[in-house]
């Protein structure tokens, strides 16, 4: 996401829940932006994304509907269950692209879903239009 301009202010703060590390590493470094987007956390398991989630209080979570322990759709509803979390943006990655998964996850409280190998872009886009919301 480099070239873009950065914003005033604090940058956008984003959690990572995803059960692969190669994932988590690649996510960040491809999100990452000094000044602008910056990744304060990582978690591989449903309890330790939602612990995080409530601790950390970041703006958007990348959040993987397959983790370690528990799965995404559990997190999405913890997170939306917390009135003190109703500003945190959940963008859903996931490798299983259905219609109806997609549905599901928009129906549970999820901002947006993407393709984790094919929308990877629209993500960042994302991200950056969040980013630029805070300036």
């Amino acid at each position: 996401m480099a070239g873009t301009a950065p914003t005033r202010g604090r940058p956008l703060k984003v959690f990572i829940a995803d059960d692969s590390k190669p994932v988590t590493d690649m996510l960040t470094e491809l999100i990452s932006e000094a000044g602008r987007i910056e990744v304060v956390g990582v978690g591989d398991s449903e309890g330790s994304a939602i612990e995080a989630i409530r601790r950390l209080r970041p703006d958007a979570v990348v959040l993987d509907l397959q983790l370690k322990m528990g799965s995404g759709t559990n997190v999405i509803r913890a997170v939306r269950s917390d009135r003190a979390l109703d500003a945190v943006k959940l963008l859903v990655t996931s490798n299983h692209v259905s219609a109806q998964m997609r549905a599901g996850c928009m129906e549970l409280g999820a901002d947006g879903y993407f393709d984790k190998v094919k929308e990877l872009g629209a993500l960042t886009s994302r991200l950056a239009e969040l980013a630029d919301a805070r300036a």
